[in-house]
């Protein structure tokens, strides 16, 4: 019988959002969105540098990412850069969920996808569990760096944790509203 993953929640003081260390990929889609939000509210977003999505690579795959900044963490994974998203606030919170909650909108509304997901993520079927091991963490290329999200505080699998589909819940039941599927 397979094990499940457990999960605690996210506890933003511990982590310092180390999830955003690495910036986030984003859709052509979710790129747009952003630009035309930071356009519209240039003071809640003047924290951040003139190009705040840039080109960015991972195993071969090209894309749009959100930028990152230098930024020391008290605790960190030695494999983890220290960078942080450039739309992490200086208490870890993200400044386009900080923006959405101040206008009345969904707090994700204007995140993207891979960022309100973590950790889990979505595929041709739907939405995939957090690996429980490092050994399944799909971003586990070898011992110069050996995964990702089972190195972060709300991916890593927590005995005393709860099952991940309850801890979680908020988020699956957002994709499944969003997308309309599971």
């Amino acid at each position: 019988m397979r094990q499940l993953t457990k999960l605690k929640y996210c506890d933003l003081e511990r982590c310092e959002g180390i999830c955003c260390s690495d910036g986030g990929f984003v859709s052509e889609e979710e790129a747009a969105v952003i630009h035309k939000v930071v356009k519209a509210n240039p003071k809640h977003f003047r924290h951040l540098p003139k190009r705040y999505i840039v080109d960015g690579e991972w195993e071969g795959q090209v894309g749009p990412k959100t930028a990152v900044r230098p930024h020391q963490y008290r605790d960190k994974p030695a494999h983890f850069n220290n960078t942080r998203c450039v739309f992490a606030e200086q208490d870890g919170k993200c400044s386009l969920q900080t923006l959405a909650v101040a206008q009345g909108k969904h707090k994700w509304a204007y995140k993207p996808a891979g960022c309100w997901l973590f950790p889990l993520h979505s595929d041709e079927k739907g939405l995939v569990a957090p690996p429980r091991t490092r050994k399944d963490d799909p971003n586990n290329l070898g011992r110069d760096y050996p995964g990702f999200s089972t190195f972060t505080p709300c991916g890593k699998h927590d005995p005393a944790g709860k099952i991940w589909w309850i801890t979680l819940k908020e988020e699956a039941d957002y994709y499944r509203d969003v997308y309309g599927e599971e």
